[in-house]
């Protein structure tokens, strides 16, 4: 029927547009089925249990609803098994996943779905962090290893603090890519092009594919990080050491 991922800062927010969507198609609580976290994480295994009642019949409405709360808790094994059902629900289901910020599920999660960004909530980081995780965005193509491995070292002590980081990044990446894209009348197609050869870039030399792979690398490694035990510093390594 459809797939839908509500985006806001505020879960209650969410969780209540979640609820206003049920009563918009008059479903009744026995069809409404979750997925819950489990010590901090929603597996593998909870997304196939949810995907076998993907395919029961309502039991007392027309409708029936999958709910995933806090999607970005998804495992990247969670995330990848998902996106058959997001892409062809059944034709009585509403997938619903609702999560803090879009940027943080894989853009494999987030072409299949349609999207509500609940607006009240947008937030915005402040005028001193932009100008720095810009700055490190902007100068991350001419690091060498040395700085790179100094980077992991600073925002990689604990785990809350390089999940910080991540986020932050994704948020600075994202905009950055689009700003790119806008300024420069990128298509597209010049995302699909290998790096290096797509024909606009924005003023620190990265091209609009490049952006888009540092930002999927990002997304990627903030799931590991989310949703593991991985080791934070590592967990950084392993990503600007391959960006």
């Amino acid at each position: 029927m459809q797939s839908l991922i509500i985006s806001a800062k505020n879960q209650k927010l969410a969780e209540e547009y979640v609820q206003k969507i049920c009563a918009d198609y008059q479903i009744d609580r026995f069809d409404i089925y979750n997925a819950e976290e489990e010590k901090g994480t929603i597996g593998i295994e909870k997304i196939r249990n949810l995907q076998k009642k993907l395919f029961l019949k309502p039991i007392r409405s027309k409708v029936k609803a999958a709910v995933i709360k806090n999607a970005e808790n998804l495992t990247l094994e969670a995330q990848n098994a998902l996106l058959k059902s997001l892409e062809e629900p059944p034709d009585n289901t509403i997938v619903i996943l609702t999560v803090s910020n879009k940027d943080l599920l894989v853009s494999t999660i987030l072409s299949r779905c349609k999207i509500i960004e609940l607006k009240e909530d947008d937030a915005q980081l402040p005028k001193n962090e932009i100008s720095q995780y810009l700055d490190i965005l902007i100068s991350l193509r001419s690091y060498g290893i040395g700085e790179r491995l100094k980077l992991t070292q600073d925002v990689g002590k604990t785990k809350e603090e390089a999940l910080l980081w991540l986020e932050k990044m994704i948020l600075i990446t994202r905009g950055h890519l689009i700003e790119t894209i806008e300024k420069n009348g990128s298509r597209f197609n010049d995302l699909n092009l290998p790096a290096g050869k797509a024909g606009h870039f924005s003023k620190d030399g990265f091209s609009a594919y490049q952006h888009l792979s540092l930002l999927i690398s990002l997304q990627k490694s903030y799931v590991i990080l989310k949703t593991t035990n991985a080791n934070p510093r590592f967990t950084l390594e392993t990503l600007l050491l391959n960006s």
